[in-house]
């Protein structure tokens, strides 16, 4: 039988990571690439760099490839897949769009649905392509995600008209996928009520299902010619997969720029903290994406204090732990989705000490308020799903911090496991999973998760941070109040 190769691709904002596996889940290679400007030629420029040479050495092997890529961005495309508009980031938002029709009712009724809608979301973007370049609009075949996208650029060569265009659920669901439907579909009401034709966006389909059989050039160029090719998702469920959230009451929080907490479950309970993506697997994925928690970090040791993340935790290690101040973050995002909620220190008192310790005490406050939200988020878990939840797993760049994950676990009572920063097997685990090549999650989950780190509560630090604890969510709340001054 010829070699396997398990080929998991992420296209994030800032640069593209490409995760080559054996079928025993031994990363055999792994690549990165930085994106220089949000362009499509750039994207596939970045792939191809970051592609390893052994996916084009290996001429004989099987190949399987899979693609996340960021939640609602997207490109317009015509029949050939020539993109004609964007693309269009995640990021961007038309708030004046979004204010003539927040009030329209099937607006209202998609986020009952349990799916979040604002200014950024991609339908709001796609009306206004519709009002302002009409001609254009007229001439759009289809609005597809960046992951579906690419994915069809392996499929089709230049030139080839494209048909049977297929979205995985999570890349549809910003777009206006109704979950609670069996098998989930376009929320039409929203799309009749807005006028924007259904006939534009692709059909829906489960991640890992497969696509086609790679036989374009820009396959070709990077190895992939002939490879199986499958339905992809979006990052942040790739991330939350590669992060150990793969069966019911598994937990994954990913720590950045923003803190993204996801449980897996088997049912949908409505919460306002909450919204939920269709499980790459099975079920559900009930999660949050708060406000720029780990921004503020960065953004207050880089501005205020002029060093680098990593030099603040040797700021931060010196503090003696329950001298914090009380640190809120954002509130615009989750849990509370109030645009003025804006961050806050509390119980800031001037003590005669060295500066090296002032500054330790802001910035070792910050990490304890972010700890408080996330640990926040498991308690809501816990007591929306009844599940008992005795580990978390993290993954993300502020996971990296020894300390601040020995403040986690103490915080949450909890157990973490701590996972690299390899989201690409995320993307794989459907196809392994979809194909039959496993049929035991348990079993994908032992031979291709390999947490890099255990780490249980300490005893005296949870003690101390019980009393912080206590109160957190209840004066965050009232803080509210201070911004509608």
């Amino acid at each position: 039988m010829a070699k396997q190769f398990f080929i998991g691709i992420d296209v994030g904002s800032s640069g593209v990571r490409v995760e080559v596996y054996d079928v025993e889940g031994n990363l055999i290679s792994a690549g990165k690439a930085s994106i220089t400007k949000q362009d499509v030629v750039e994207w596939i420029k970045a792939i191809e760099n970051a592609t390893p040479s052994v996916v084009k050495n290996c001429v004989d092997c099987e190949k399987h490839v899979s693609i996340d890529s960021t939640s609602g961005t997207f490109v317009a495309i015509d029949k050939y897949g020539n993109v004609l508009y964007g693309p269009v980031m995640y990021y961007e938002k038309r708030s004046d769009v979004f204010e003539e029709i927040k009030n329209v009712d099937a607006v209202n009724e998609l986020a009952k649905h349990g799916v979040s809608v604002d200014a950024s979301s991609p339908f709001v973007k796609i009306l206004y392509i519709k009002k302002h370049f009409g001609k254009l609009y007229e001439g759009i075949y289809k609005f597809v995600p960046a992951a579906t996208w690419l994915l069809y650029k392996l499929c089709y060569d230049e030139g080839e008209q494209w048909e049977d265009i297929k979205t995985d659920y999570t890349n549809a669901l910003k777009f206006g996928l109704d979950i609670l439907s069996t098998p989930p579909k376009w929320f039409e009401l929203l799309f009749n009520s807005i006028g924007i034709e259904l006939e534009k966006l692709p059909d829906l389909a489960s991640s890992g299902e497969f696509i086609c059989k790679a036989k374009s050039r820009m396959a070709q160029n990077i190895g992939l010619y002939n490879a199986f090719v499958y339905q992809g998702m979006t990052d942040g469920n790739a991330a939350a997969l590669a992060g150990g959230a793969l069966g019911k009451g598994d937990v994954n929080i990913y720590t950045g720029s923003t803190t993204v907490p996801k449980i897996s479950v088997d049912k949908i309970v409505m919460h306002p903290a909450i919204y939920y993506h269709i499980h790459p697997l099975d079920g559900y994925l009930a999660g949050s994406a708060t406000g720029f928690t780990g921004a503020y970090l960065s953004w207050f040791a880089e501005k205020v204090f002029g060093f680098s993340v990593e030099e603040a935790f040797r700021y931060i290690e010196v503090v003696e732990a329950g001298t914090e101040y009380v640190f809120f973050p954002y509130g615009d995002r989750g849990p509370f989705y109030d645009p003025k909620l804006a961050p806050a220190f509390i119980n800031v008192a001037m003590y005669d000490q060295p500066r090296d310790i002032v500054v330790g005490r802001i910035l070792r406050s910050i990490v304890l308020g972010i700890t408080m939200l996330e640990n926040m988020y498991l308690n809501l878990f816990q007591n929306l799903f009844n599940v008992r939840i005795s580990e978390v797993n993290l993954t993300g760049g502020a996971a990296k911090s020894k300390l601040w994950n020995r403040i986690r676990a103490s915080v949450y009572g909890r157990r973490v496991i701590v996972h690299g920063d390899l989201i690409g097997v995320g993307t794989i685990i459907p196809v392994l999973y979809r194909s039959k090549i496993y049929t035991n999650i348990g079993e994908i989950k032992q031979r291709f998760l390999k947490p890099v780190e255990f780490i249980d509560p300490d005893k005296e630090l949870t003690k101390i941070y019980e009393k912080f604890k206590e109160k957190f969510e209840e004066m965050w709340m009232r803080l509210r109040e201070v911004y509608k001054i």
